[in-house]
């Protein structure tokens, strides 16, 4: 499972955010909070 802002490889037992009944997943709380900002722009 990679890490939707920086492309790292990340468990599900990372920092995880719900966005429209999909879970993310991301190797630090710096990657979740950008991903917070503007989800649109790493959601496919």
């Amino acid at each position: 499972m990679k890490d939707p802002v920086c492309g790292e490889e990340v468990s599900t037992s990372t920092y995880t955010y719900m966005y429209k009944g999909k879970t993310y997943y991301f190797c630090s709380p710096m990657c979740m909070a950008e991903f917070k900002k503007r989800p649109e722009k790493y959601v496919k």
